[in-house]
């Protein structure tokens, strides 16, 4: 390297550094220091995250089913042509999380149940459940040895209860099974599992506990009434949605409103309570570099300084819609009234399909072109 300095450095030792970047950003500029760095490294072909998208009129209470990968914005464009096959046989897939898709081989009445990374192709089989609401994964089961998945089930006719494996169980342990509304969204952090229904009920699950299934449920919050007081206006605006995610090392609960409200996303620290109440603490009006990413299933919260497709300082927000009116909704925490709408793609409006975004993806690493 001292005749030539940093230019000279040797290509494969520049793809094993490149190898080892997590960030898109710092592929970004690896990738744009000279042109023997441009020549021995591989663009990123999409920065992320994604959208899992999945046929529209589907309740929380069913798998995703049938699925894409898209982008959040550009046209919604879809991935699933750059990665990996997935399994034969797993076509449906129910859920998204850590950069792993969980996949059945039948949306209503599977008997396979497995996890899989697009980018890699890597597939961990888990016990079958039927039916199978959605799984979420604690950790990466390639970089976490001690990630434990949850997985919901349906429970009467509008409820829901959760379930939890470790990898190499045999089968399921019962988490929940008092059960709760459709659930929403969901966060671990901790150790802990956190859980939001569409009735605004919160459940918080030891997932380090003592004892036989090594997890319990430890406390049952309503926060409905709390959430529902924020609002003074002399017109009430309902929410829009309300949800939890970790970020920064911290829960917070982020509640977003319909349009008319002069802030229509707020974002608090939680304050956990006895008599199943939750406390409304100190609201975050600014998240630095960090924006969240909040929806149905997994949410999670990235560095717009390491994710450079992304804004900071901002709400993400993939829901369903039937209408085909907005794709994504981006909620400005630094302009609280305004809210960015990602409009519904011409093109999908023209797929028999008729997809609609279910949860955010974002992979394990970038994805490059020529994989």
């Amino acid at each position: 390297m001292a005749g030539g300095g940093w230019s000279s450095l040797p290509a494969d030792l520049l793809r094993e550094v490149s190898g080892r970047l997590y960030s898109d950003a710092d592929h970004l500029h690896i990738h744009q220091v000279c042109t023997h760095w441009r020549a021995a490294t591989l663009p990123v072909s999409a920065c992320r995250p994604w959208v899992v998208a999945g046929r529209a009129l589907q309740r929380g209470l069913v798998t995703i089913g049938d699925y894409s990968l898209r982008l959040p914005g550009g046209g919604a464009e879809r991935m699933d042509a750059g990665l990996r096959r997935a399994p034969p046989g797993l076509r449906h897939c129910c859920g998204a999380s850590r950069g792993w898709l969980a996949l059945t081989d039948d949306a209503r009445s599977p008997t396979r149940l497995a996890l899989w990374e697009p980018l890699s192709g890597a597939e961990i089989p888990l016990p079958c459940l039927s039916p199978i609401t959605r799984v979420s994964l604690s950790g990466d089961p390639l970089a976490s040895p001690g990630w434990v998945a949850m997985v919901s089930q349906l429970k009467g006719r509008e409820g829901q209860k959760t379930l939890v494996c470790r990898r190499g169980d045999a089968a399921w342990t019962m988490l929940f099974e008092h059960g709760t509304s459709e659930i929403g969204s969901v966060v671990f952090h901790g150790g802990k599992v956190y859980y939001i229904d569409i009735m605004s009920n919160i459940v918080v699950c030891d997932l380090d506990a003592d004892g036989a299934s090594g997890a319990k449920c430890t406390q049952f919050f309503h926060v409905r009434t709390s959430v529902s007081m924020l609002c003074s206006c002399d017109k009430f605006h309902p929410e829009r949605g309300v949800h939890l995610v970790a970020c920064d090392g911290e829960v917070l609960l982020v509640v977003l409103r319909w349009g008319g409200h002069p802030s229509l996303a707020e974002i608090y620290k939680p304050e956990w309570k006895g008599n199943h109440q939750l406390g409304l603490g100190e609201r975050v009006m600014d998240l630095g570099d960090h924006s969240l990413f909040v929806g149905r299933g997994d949410t999670f919260s990235l560095s717009a300084k390491e994710f450079p497709a992304i804004k900071r300082n901002c709400v993400y927000y993939a829901d369903k819609n039937y209408k085909q009116q907005h794709w994504i909704s981006v909620f400005h925490l630094e302009q609280p009234d305004v809210l960015e709408e990602i409009p519904y793609p011409e093109e999908l409006k023209e797929d028999m399909t008729n997809w609609m975004p279910h949860s955010w993806f974002c992979s394990r690493r970038p994805f490059l072109k020529q994989q």
